[in-house]
């Protein structure tokens, strides 16, 4: 889910930061707009959507991502737009000026530097989607467990030592990004006093 949402959110990041206006903008509000709902109403949603209108995909892992799509890709773009407005236009154009095709430019030039946002973003997305409850209980394949699943179920069933170690494995698995994440952002801060 977190590799989809980001690879979705590069080209509407890439749409409002190089080409602004007022179509850009309402696209970059509505994506940004997934916030403003809670997980539940967008599970709901797509339970209805799924249920009457493609059964076929109801209950499928499919249905489950495009939920996770619709819930996180404002993370995603706002990385993705923040590393875009970090990379000079000029870049794009002094390669497309040596014969560079748009594409080539993307893969060549863009892509590269972008890259440290859609890690960002992807891991802001995986984090968010690990911990995820009501988009997955409702969505998920019968069957499917997840780290949150499986410690709401235990709780539910008063068997907390079982949730202990789910419940552990999510908060280490938060904790270290935002362990790198503060470190990293320690050292740059101390380089940038010495400079």
């Amino acid at each position: 889910a977190a590799l989809v949402t980001v690879i979705m959110a590069i080209p509407v990041g890439l749409l409002v930061v190089r080409h602004p206006g007022k179509l850009t903008y309402l696209l970059e509000r509505l994506t940004y707009s997934a916030y403003a709902l809670p997980g539940i109403v967008i599970a709901l949603a797509l339970v209805f959507l799924g249920a009457n209108h493609i059964p076929w995909l109801y209950q499928t892992l499919p249905m489950l991502v495009m939920a996770y799509l619709i819930l996180f890709i404002p993370q995603a773009v706002g990385t993705v737009r923040a590393s875009l407005l970090q990379i000079h236009p000029s870049l794009e154009e002094a390669a497309r000026s040596l014969g560079r095709g748009p594409l080539r430019v993307f893969a060549t030039v863009t892509l590269p530097m972008l890259r440290p946002g859609l890690l960002a973003g992807g891991a802001m997305v995986f984090l968010t989607a690990m911990k995820e409850l009501p988009a997955t209980l409702l969505l998920a394949p019968i069957g499917f467990k997840t780290l949150a699943t499986m410690v709401w179920s235990s709780v539910s069933e008063a068997y907390f030592a079982a949730a202990a170690a789910p419940a552990l494995l999510i908060v280490f698995m938060s904790s270290v990004p935002m362990t790198i994440f503060i470190l990293r952002e320690q050292s740059n801060e101390s380089n940038r006093r010495t400079v």
